[in-house]
Parts: C-alpha cells; sequence; structure tokens
C-alpha cells in the first residue's frame, strides 16, 4: 500500500509541474516534459542511468509509431496552403451549401480542414472567408467566426493524423488502430458538427443586429482546377476506405492492396506526392523552401510528441497499472471508469495548461497501463479511450489557450465575447463528444 501511494503522489506531483512549468512560468513545454519525465523516473525509484533509458525508449517508441506522419501532415498542411486549396474548396462548399445554411456550411468545411491542417494556421486562412459568408448570408460574424473556428477544433482534437490523437495512439503503442479511431472520429464529428450547427444558429439569433459583418471582402470565388484539392481528398478517402475494408475479413488480393494503400502513411505520403507533383512548376528552391518550412512546424510537435512518450514509458515502468487494480479495484467489468478518469482527467489537465495536445499526452501517459485486463483491450476499446481523450481535452478552450487568443484576434471579437461563445462551445461539444463516446461503448462494446 505504501508503495502504491508512492506511486500516486509522484503522479500528481509530475502532473502538477507539469501544469506550473508550461502554464505559470512559461518553459517550452519540451523542456517541462524532459525535466518532469526525469524527475518521477528518479522518484519511482530508478537511478540515473536507468531513468535516461527509460526516457530515451519512451521517446524512440513514441517517434517509431508517429513520427512520420506527423512530418508528412505537416508537409501536406504547407503544400495544401501553397495551392491555395482551402480558398478553392470554400468555393466548392458554398456551391453546394448555398448561403441560406451557412453553419452548416462552415461547420462541415472546418471539419474536413481540419484533418490535415492544424486549426490556428486554418482559422487564419479562413477568417476572411467567414466574414464575408456572414455578410452574404446576413448573419452574425461572431457566429460564422465561432463556427468555423469550433469545427477546426473537432478535428484538432478527434481525428488523426492531427498531433493530439497521433500522440494518444503512440502512447497506447495501437498504430494499427489509426484507421478505427479516424473512422470513428468522423462518425463523432459529423454528430458534433450538426450540434454545432444549431449552436451558432442560437448565437446569431441573441447577437445584436449591430454585430452582423460590414465591410468585408466579397466571398471569392476560385476558378482553379478541382485537382488542387486532390492532395487533402485522396488520403482521407483511402484512409476511409482502407479502414471500412479492415473490419472485414475479405481475402481478396484487391481489399488486401486497397487496405494497404489506406495506411495513413502510404495515404498521406500519396497526397504529399500528388501535391508537389501540382506545384512542380514551381522553381525548385521554391519547393525546397516549402519542405523546409514543413520540417520546422514538424520539429517543434515531435520533439514534444517524443517526449511526451519519454513521459509515458516512465508511467508504464512503474507498477501504476497493477496497484491501481489492486488498491482501487478497477477492473475489467469496470471499463466505463476507465474512460470516465480519461476524460475527466484530460478535462482538468487541458483546462489547467491550455494545450489540448499536451493534455492528450499526459493522460494517454496515465491511462495506458491500465487497458490491459480490461474490456478496453481490443481495436474498438482503445479507440473508444482516444476519442475520450480527446474528448476532453476540448474543455475549456479560454485564455491559456494560444487558439483561444487566435479566433479572438482574427475574429475581432472581445475577450469577454470570447469567453461566451467560444469556450462555452467548447464546453458544449466536449460533452457532446464523451457521450457519443459513451453511446459507442455501450453499442459496440
Amino acid at each position: 500500500m505504501e508503495n502504491f501511494y508512492s506511486i500516486i503522489f509522484w503522479i500528481l506531483l509530475s502532473i502538477f509541474l507539469i501544469i506550473i512549468g508550461t502554464a505559470k512560468f512559461k518553459f517550452h513545454p519540451a523542456l517541462v516534459l524532459f525535466t518532469v519525465a526525469m524527475i518521477t523516473a528518479l522518484g519511482f525509484g530508478n537511478s540515473i542511468s536507468e531513468s535516461i533509458k527509460i526516457v530515451s525508449l519512451g521517446f524512440g517508441n513514441m517517434l517509431a509509431n508517429i513520427g512520420i506522419l506527423i512530418l508528412l501532415g505537416c508537409i501536406l498542411a504547407v503544400i495544401l496552403e501553397e495551392l491555395k486549396s482551402i480558398q478553392y474548396l470554400s468555393s466548392l462548399f458554398i456551391k453546394a451549401f448555398g448561403l441560406k445554411r451557412p453553419f452548416l456550411l462552415l461547420s462541415s468545411l472546418g471539419g474536413l480542414i481540419g484533418i490535415p491542417v492544424f486549426c490556428d494556421v486554418a482559422y487564419i486562412i479562413l477568417s476572411n472567408f467567414s466574414k464575408s459568408l456572414a455578410q452574404k448570408a446576413g448573419v452574425s460574424k461572431i457566429s460564422t467566426s465561432i463556427t468555423i473556428a469550433s469545427s477546426l477544433y473537432i478535428a484538432h482534437n478527434l481525428i488523426p493524423p492531427t498531433p493530439g490523437p497521433l500522440a494518444v495512439i503512440g502512447n497506447f503503442q495501437a498504430s494499427d488502430q489509426l484507421g478505427l479511431v479516424f473512422l470513428l472520429g468522423v462518425i463523432i464529428s459529423i454528430f458534433l458538427v450538426l450540434i454545432l450547427a444549431a449552436y451558432a444558429r442560437y448565437i446569431s439569433a441573441k447577437t445584436a443586429k449591430s454585430d452582423i459583418s460590414e465591410n468585408h471582402k466579397e466571398v471569392e470565388t476560385s476558378n482553379q482546377s478541382f485537382f488542387i484539392i486532390t492532395p487533402l481528398l485522396i488520403p482521407i478517402i483511402l484512409i476511409a476506405i482502407g479502414s471500412f475494408i479492415g473490419l472485414s475479413e475479405n481475402e481478396y488480393f484487391i481489399f488486401k492492396y486497397i487496405e494497404i494503400m489506406g495506411n495513413p502513411i502510404i495515404a498521406l505520403g500519396i497526397g504529399v506526392l500528388i501535391g508537389l507533383f501540382l506545384l512542380r512548376k514551381r522553381k525548385s528552391n521554391a519547393k525546397g523552401d516549402i519542405i523546409k518550412d514543413a520540417i520546422s512546424q514538424a520539429g517543434p510537435i515531435l520533439i514534444i510528441t517524443g517526449l511526451g512518450g519519454s513521459y509515458g514509458q516512465v508511467i508504464k515502468n512503474s507498477a501504476f497499472s497493477d496497484l491501481l487494480i489492486e488498491n482501487v479495484g478497477i477492473e475489467s467489468q469496470q471499463s466505463i471508469i476507465i474512460l470516465l478518469m480519461a476524460y475527466l482527467l484530460a478535462f482538468f489537465i487541458k483546462t489547467a495548461q491550455g494545450s489540448s495536445t499536451s493534455a492528450m499526452i499526459i493522460v494517454s501517459s496515465i491511462i495506458a497501463p491500465l487497458i490491459i485486463g480490461s474490456e478496453l483491450n481490443n481495436p474498438l476499446g482503445i479507440s473508444l479511450l482516444v476519442l475520450a481523450i480527446g474528448s476532453g481535452a476540448m474543455m475549456v478552450s479560454h485564455s491559456n489557450d494560444s487558439y483561444f487568443w487566435v479566433v479572438k484576434e482574427f475574429s475581432g471579437m472581445s475577450v469577454k465575447q470570447s469567453l461566451k461563445n467560444f469556450s462555452v462551445g467548447t464546453i458544449l461539444l466536449s460533452i457532446s463528444s464523451f457521450l457519443m463516446v459513451l453511446l459507442m461503448f455501450w453499442i459496440l462494446i
């Protein structure tokens, strides 16, 4: 029992140090994660040399699982920005949905674009589009800004290959389940998009007429070729089809071939190659700059994610899982408690220190040892646990979250308006998402 309380103490202390280090003292998350991983490993009774080995092992294992995916995702995002694929896709959505359904248009658009493109970058690109759409549709610019910001946020937390879900999958050593997480994340996101559209209509209805967007650029339509969005669409389609085929037991060669093509690394690689082909007329040094920009974006993410794996390895190497089952009594039939614990921990850490990705890395490190022996120790269970953590990491986006300030600045909202509309919206989406996870758990497991 004494050993159990000692482990709990060091885990709680590590969480406290991460929150204080990143939120209060503003140290870089990579430095904080490395320092805390070493302190925790030493606290668990490991020698300095053993602690270094554990931290290094966790770093390597994490990047071996998801490092290439993060790099390819960053390259693809930069290529899409260079091709102006997002602007072209926006014009297609206007043609498909019309201006009578602006909230459904924006929430669907954000949910799709948020898969390969980081939400802060995508929001900056789409902010003027959302304002001009508000003017065209005669709705509040706050409502359209919240819609696009929140829909991007949904994809950021629930659908790989965004860094947060990828990091959780890496901590769970479940890279084979990435396609299933993608599929279930998309299903949940579709329901959240509908909820978000209704929430945006409510915001628009209660917003003063003076807030209706004025003097913004007209919604631009693009005359560019449809092919500029294929680097985005083809990987999504391949991953989705590969996930469906992976759930079947069909042994035909063609299905095995398609399943291989749906491997996220191959699918994203195909998207990158298509994008580079479309950029073939650019000067070679310009294309080199694109790759250089992507690598510079991927570097910090890879380091933070890898060090999150180090922290996770420290937890896994302890007797935390066995002692928790022995002393608290979490057994296989209580898997619902593990889901709830994961959700609440993610909510607490996200709210306290601001970063959704960091929260997901920390929580998955703590929860990973509990999977063995539970009803969640299967592809569906692990996938739902990933999404439970992602759901918790949505809540609450407020003043300690960098994305909150991106939304506030580029939407033109005040801090009060941002808290009242965007932050409250993240609470609604988080709870709704977790309820969907629970529903899937009761139906599928």
